[in-house]
């Protein structure tokens, strides 16, 4: 898998998603009124992630279509 040259978006969604989804976890862990807060807390930190490395992906790939 080839280096990404920018990864300001993943930066952006995967401190987004580490702030929800642990927020999620902590909430539960203090509150335990829903045991799905925890698993909802990991899918967050993971779709975040994603959508940065996506959106990353998406402008570094624009750049390169304007280069050539």
């Amino acid at each position: 898998m080839n280096e990404l040259k920018s990864t300001k978006y993943m930066k952006i969604f995967s401190a987004l998603g580490y702030a929800i989804g642990f927020g999620l976890i902590i909430w539960y862990s203090i509150f335990q009124n829903n045991a799905v807060f925890p698993i909802v807390g990991v899918i967050v930190i993971f779709i975040g992630r994603f959508i940065g490395y996506g959106l990353d992906r998406i402008v570094e790939l624009k750049e390169d279509k304007k280069k050539n």
